[in-house]
């Protein structure tokens, strides 16, 4: 028969305090309570534990060799048990459970993934789960439990609102970079860049409103060949071809590196983006820890300062 863990701590409790009486006390057992735990852990090895001419009242017990050879394993067992109450309480106040995370490429790759990972690193008992999907799928998820945090972009003024119940936090400001082909030459002022081609694509559709007003306050008409819902690889390809400039967010570029283009700086402020957490308005302890190391992330190791 296994042995029973709690009785171990009994009998080494009386051995510690050295009698029967005060194993109870210490315990809040009767001293016939001790006595029956140590005579059924007795029966069940089938071993004399105590001496039973010294068992009993406040006597002090004296150990068989058998006796104190399991006191000592017993001394182990505890040992290992308090061990395990500190590692049960690191985890008690770490991020703890599975963390579902929906995004779009960049964001996974760039925040999400990473700060996932190092949490999971530090605490075993995190289990994150990412999840490459549409917005609107994101959406979705999240408002029906299947996702706890979601990495998005915040819309402009005429984008959609977010559904009821939905938190957005805003993570990292993302700035926009002009890319050129790398056969230009390079553009001194802001009007000379703006008078050449450009290359949009319906995901950016703030960006090319910036454009045009750029243009207009130059007295220029924006000259823009938008190629629909490109990739971001096609994009860069068009471009890398001499077909135009284009705007690219600074993060999308890290993750697309082109030999046949380059940066230009002829347009000092081209725009940005901002990367935010969705999350429901009653998320989990994890999922606000989760948006705590996204923060510190990207202002750290991406070298942004979050916007909010």
């Amino acid at each position: 028969m296994p042995l029973d863990p709690r009785r171990l701590l009994l009998l080494r409790t009386v051995r510690r305090t050295g009698s029967v009486l005060a194993a109870a006390r210490l315990l809040h057992l009767t001293p016939s309570g001790v006595s029956q735990h140590l005579t059924k852990l007795e029966n069940e090895l089938g071993i004399d534990l105590v001496d039973r001419e010294q068992r009993g009242g406040g006597r002090t017990i004296r150990f068989t060799p058998a006796g104190n050879a399991l006191a000592d394993h017993a001394g182990r067992v505890a040992e290992a048990l308090a061990e395990a109450e500190r590692d049960m309480e690191q985890f008690r106040e770490g991020p703890a459970g599975p963390l579902r995370i929906g995004g779009f490429s960049v964001a996974l790759s760039e925040l999400g993934a990473p700060v996932a990972m190092r949490m999971a690193a530090v605490n075993p008992a995190l289990d994150p789960h990412i999840y490459e999907i549409s917005e609107s799928e994101r959406l979705h998820g999240l408002t029906t439990g299947e996702l706890d945090l979601i990495l998005s972009e915040r819309p402009g003024e005429d984008g959609p609102e977010r559904p009821p119940g939905v938190v957005e936090v805003d993570i990292v400001r993302d700035p926009f970079r002009v890319v050129v082909p790398a056969t230009w030459p390079p553009d001194s002022d802001p009007a000379t860049l703006l008078a050449r081609p450009w290359i949009t694509t319906s995901f950016g559709p703030a960006t090319r409103r910036h454009l045009e007003r750029m243009c207009r306050e130059h007295g220029l008409e924006l000259d823009a060949h938008d190629i629909g819902t490109g990739t971001t690889p096609t994009l860069l390809g068009l471009v890398a071809h001499g077909l135009g400039a284009t705007i690219i967010p600074e993060l999308t570029l890290r993750q697309n590196p082109s030999p046949n283009v380059r940066l230009s700086n002829a347009i000092p402020d081209p725009g940005s983006r901002v990367l935010t957490c969705l999350h429901r308005d009653n998320a989990p302890a994890v999922v606000h820890h989760m948006i705590n190391e996204l923060r510190h992330y990207a202002a750290t190791e991406l070298q942004h300062v979050p916007s909010g």
